[in-house]
């Protein structure tokens, strides 16, 4: 029979003086409170996000199931849940009509419908009457103009329709919804559509025929420019959009008009920066940013005067990343703000035009999804996120830009071995793993050609893999992997190889526990003696080798008698020496422990109470341990912790 164990506290001057303490936030650029970003109800899949700039100076952004209004310091301000029936946002761009916002929603039967917001507090977010026409091709996402024309939006699509392909652009009133063709241009696969009041151009991304002495030679990915007529502007165009080195990173002509240029994006963060006649000014000037995805919308700040102080202004005066005054924003330096595909990370940007050089100088944003969380010896942070794996230092604020962001996630636990670290990841985005399983996998926070983690083994067994542990004798080279499963309600072990922190075969098998089955086993910690630690529904459990199997040699669930002295059912855990983190996710709270003694040495968050304050958190989940130093994934307020242990 499994022996549980109760620890009284004995020693309450020990309690007291052993302290949590909360000294910093990673990943939300609201930090705390009311300020604090969320992005609610929004798919793995893409729901992409554009941005607006209202008279006040702050930002409208996505928050998924809602608009965040955001002031340029990264906090929130106000938020706008979307009208009756829901949905979620989906606008690669964002309009602006007199200062009303309008954009792109997703309803729950997967159809696009045009939403209108005035841009004031306690304003309504509701349907535009507007009837869209049917696409030829339903993923494709309708194009919006960020800018309008002549107090009409302007929409590029490819109507259902047989024979040869068309594009249309629309024009909208944003009044009554009334919806008429402007004009239509022979193409398909409308990308990206931009409006150039000042020239009377439009700009429009998609699938061409490209023109020579009067002919046309194949149909390309292309940007082309007409008048509001649709008559072309000049011969220049179309003109065929910027090459990359691979397929997968190919320019389609997505497509936005900012600071006097046409800033052009690919897949995996490739950006290009184009003239107005569509020439390369300098063509191709970022490549591998995982951290950007698919950038959607380009938003240049320096057309109206940078606000000096206010809730909403913030940090404006310090977009320059050296805090910088408006005078020495304007040239050669254009502040730009950029949006991506998911709306939890917009980047503010500088771009430098005399070393025609792009800068990314901070993140606005949340991390609505943790999938792992790591800390080296020498203060790297790693965590996983819904899109990549992304890379801060120990001392970066919140608002920091990932140090790196690499290709491939991982979704357990990170075993560090230097600045490397092994865990089972998804190959590069996590919806991938509904139909396959993870893959053993190498991080670095090297920067690569490709910024693409390392596969050191063919697909795992496991459906579910939760906890990862690398089990290393002193002095030994190799060792053993075990990963608890979380659908099997099992452990797996396979031998490792320390040099190339690698398993050595691809042959994993089912570790066999004596006694009553497996509950939900979470995180587990192989120490080097070769007994297990593992985390299982509100209990820790010691496993101890007997034979070619192990036995439970104790079960610890309560270390008093009082009822906050027990753990919830959902448990996290990270062990350095011997100093063991309970994030104790249902009880919203973590818990530190000298585990060999099962003594209760501290604890950060109150029992029983969310909140999301610098004392609070809310659902607490994975948790890392360095030393003196921890990170907890606050999920519930998406956001990462930075606490530190004071014996």
């Amino acid at each position: 029979m499994v022996r549980l164990i109760a620890v009284s506290l004995l020693l309450p001057a020990l309690a007291h003086a052993a302290t949590l303490r909360a000294v910093g936030v990673i990943g939300n650029s609201g930090v705390t409170g009311e300020g604090l970003l969320r992005v609610g109800s929004c798919p793995l899949e893409n729901c992409a996000s554009g941005a607006a700039l209202d008279k006040d100076w702050t930002l409208w952004l996505s928050g998924g199931d809602a608009i965040n209004r955001v002031g340029l310091d990264g906090h929130l301000v106000e938020r706008f849940p979307l009208g009756p029936g829901g949905g979620i946002v989906d606008s690669r761009t964002f309009a602006v009509v007199e200062q009303k916002l309008f954009f792109f929603v997703r309803a729950k039967d997967g159809k696009a419908a045009l939403f209108g917001l005035e841009m004031r507090k306690g304003a309504r977010a509701a349907a535009v009457p507007a009837k869209l026409p049917e696409r030829q091709n339903p993923h494709e996402a309708y194009c919006l103009a960020h800018q309008p024309l002549d107090g009409r939006l302007v929409l590029a699509v490819q109507p259902k329709a047989e024979g040869e392909g068309r594009i249309d652009v629309l024009l909208v009133d944003p009044a009554t919804g009334d919806l008429r063709r402007a004009f239509s241009l022979k193409g398909e696969h409308p990308q990206g559509i931009a409006v150039d009041t000042q020239r009377s151009a439009i700009y429009v991304g998609g699938h061409f025929g490209l023109f020579v002495g009067g002919e046309t030679h194949g149909s390309v990915f292309a940007i082309t420019a007409v008048r509001p007529d649709g008559t072309p502007l000049s011969n220049a165009f179309p003109v065929p959009c910027t090459k990359t080195p691979a397929l997968p990173t190919q320019f389609r002509g997505v497509i936005s008009l900012a600071d006097g240029a046409l800033w052009e994006s690919a897949w995996y963060g490739f950006l290009a920066r184009l003239d107005l006649e569509g020439r390369g000014d300098p063509g191709r000037i970022v490549e591998w940013h995982h951290e950007l995805h698919y950038p959607t919308q380009f938003l240049g700040l320096s057309s109206s005067p940078l606000p000096t102080g206010g809730r909403g202004s913030g940090r404006a005066v310090g977009l320059a990343e050296e805090g910088t005054a408006q005078q020495e924003l304007r040239p050669p330096l254009d502040p730009i703000l950029i949006a991506t595909p998911m709306p939890d990370a917009f980047y503010f940007a500088v771009w430098d035009r005399s070393e025609q050089s792009l800068r990314l100088v901070r993140r606005i944003g949340c991390l609505p999804f943790i999938s792992s969380l790591g800390l080296s010896q020498d203060g790297w942070v790693t965590v996983g996120t819904a899109r990549t794996q992304l890379w801060w230092r120990w001392d970066d604020a919140a608002d920091a830009v990932p140090r790196q962001a690499e290709l491939h996630i991982a979704i357990t636990p990170a075993s560090f071995h230097g600045d490397r670290f092994f865990a089972l990841a998804a190959p590069y985005h996590l919806s991938q793993l509904r139909n396959q399983t993870a893959l053993p996998t190498v991080f670095s926070p090297v920067v690569g050609d490709r910024n693409e983690a390392h596969r050191v083994g063919t697909a795992v067994p496991m459906k579910q893999p939760v906890g990862l542990s690398v089990q290393i004798a002193p002095g030994k080279s190799n060792g053993a992997v075990f990963v608890s499963d979380a659908a099997t309600k099992q452990v797996w072990r396979a031998d490792f190889w320390l040099p190339e922190l690698k398993p050595t075969s691809d042959k994993w098998r089912p570790v066999r526990v004596e006694g009553d089955p497996l509950r939900s086993p979470t995180d587990i910690a192989a120490l080097t003696d070769g007994r297990l630690l593992l985390a299982d529904e509100g209990r820790l459990l010691l496993l101890e080798p007997n034979g070619d199997a192990f036995r439970v040699a104790w079960a610890f669930d309560h270390w008093g008698e009082a009822a906050h002295d027990r753990f919830g059912k959902s448990l996290r855990f990270a062990l350095d020496g011997a100093w063991l983190l309970v994030s104790d996710t249902d009880r919203h709270r973590v818990l530190w422990f000298d585990w060999a003694e099962r003594r209760f040495l501290g604890q950060w968050g109150e029992t029983d109470k969310p909140g999301d304050d610098a004392h609070h958190a809310n659902a607490p989940a994975q948790v890392a341990l360095r030393g003196t130093r921890a990170l907890v994934a606050d999920s519930g307020n998406q956001r990462v912790l930075k606490l530190t242990l004071e014996p």
